[in-house]
């Protein structure tokens, strides 16, 4: 049973299934019981600590819709210095998301997106994500001597309608899902986080009706985890199988 404490609940456990096959079990040493959120403060200073709580949890919902989500596509966009302004992300975030929703009008599909902005060193901006829904034959191989051999090499592919609207693309098939979505959650840093907050934009961008993590329980835990991830208000551990489990909610 639970041991409540005012507006929080205490040792609470919450097993959640992710995408097709990854389990995550997190006992939550205080959880806030849901219609007891406090008042936000509307001028309320962002430090350092509410940063990092921040970044936290764009980190953890970016890792669910991709880990969630059935995506073909790792993209890396870019702006040209000849068709926009580089350094306007409000204007590249409005201009893209509308050209997305026509692009998909006009070729009768559904495209949805992940996306996470980043500066260039020179602060202009750009983007890396995921797409899905994008037909294969809408992308073209790269042209030796027109893009570096690299890219030809490992398989990238051009998309010609995004490149001839706004700049350079790249475009990579995901062949492993979990990899990809442990390694697009490194682009959202203290760094980027702070410049981001200092323009108002977001961390991250998506498409509305992402699949999201199930819960499948919640309860009290009997037994222990070995964690992989703990500190002083959660313990985490992932799971490629229920079988693999020692511990029960009840």
């Amino acid at each position: 049973m639970y041991y409540r404490y005012g507006l929080y609940i205490k040792d609470v456990a919450i097993l959640k299934k992710y995408g097709d096959s990854s389990y995550k079990f997190t006992l939550h040493r205080y959880l806030r019981q849901p219609g007891f959120e406090p008042e936000k403060k509307k001028c309320e200073k962002v430090n350092d600590s509410k940063l990092d709580c921040n970044i936290s949890r764009a980190r953890a919902k970016v890792f669910e819709y991709a880990l969630c989500n059935p995506w073909d596509w790792f993209v890396n966009l870019t702006l040209s210095k000849e068709k926009y302004d580089r350094y306007d992300l409000s204007k590249y975030i409005s201009d893209l998301t509308q050209w997305l929703r026509d692009y998909r009008k006009r070729h009768c599909i559904k495209v949805s997106y992940l996306f996470i902005p980043e500066h260039h060193k020179d602060m202009a901006w750009h983007i890396h994500g995921f797409l899905m829904g994008l037909p294969a034959d809408h992308l073209t191989e790269f042209i030796p001597g027109v893009h570096p051999q690299k890219l030809i090499d490992a398989g990238y592919l051009n998309w010609e309608a995004y490149s001839n609207k706004f700049g350079y693309v790249s475009v990579g098939k995901v062949k492993n899902r979990e990899a990809s979505a442990k390694y697009i959650t490194k682009y959202i840093s203290k760094d980027m986080a702070k410049n981001n907050k200092d323009i108002g934009a977001h961390l991250y961008y998506c498409s509305n009706g992402l699949q999201k993590a199930v819960e499948m329980k919640r309860g009290t835990m009997l037994g222990d985890m070995i964690p992989d991830y703990e500190n002083e208000y959660v313990k985490v551990q992932w799971l490629d199988s229920l079988q693999d489990a020692c511990i029960t909610i009840v």
